[in-house]
């Protein structure tokens, strides 16, 4: 089987709640923290989201149906990147940079 695995940067916010967006941003992340199919890091700017494609697709889904009943305006943004030869790309990617600063 072609692995399917894939990294992606996720940014889901409103507009609806004023200046900040910790408290609706600290909610999308209690949502994903439950799920444990997919592998996730929290920037300052959005998620890393890391794992089969079905399951990250599915998340990113889920967390739309989620919150999207909720709140008159939500901006969904999403950068994926496959590459069929790697898996555990978060990791990987951070360590090959901190490697090459030596």
């Amino acid at each position: 089987m072609i692995n399917q695995n894939v990294i992606c940067e996720l940014v889901l916010v409103t507009y609806d709640i004023g200046p900040s967006l910790s408290p609706f941003v600290a909610k999308v992340i209690k949502e994903i923290n439950k799920n444990t199919k997919v592998k996730h890091l929290l920037t300052p700017m959005g998620s890393v989201l890391e794992g089969n494609w079905s399951d990250v697709m599915e998340l990113v889904d889920n967390l739309f149906q989620k919150f999207s009943p909720d709140f008159e305006r939500i901006g969904v943004t999403l950068k994926i990147d496959y590459r069929r030869s790697k898996q555990n790309r978060i990791e990987g990617k951070i360590k090959s940079v901190q490697e090459k600063m030596r």
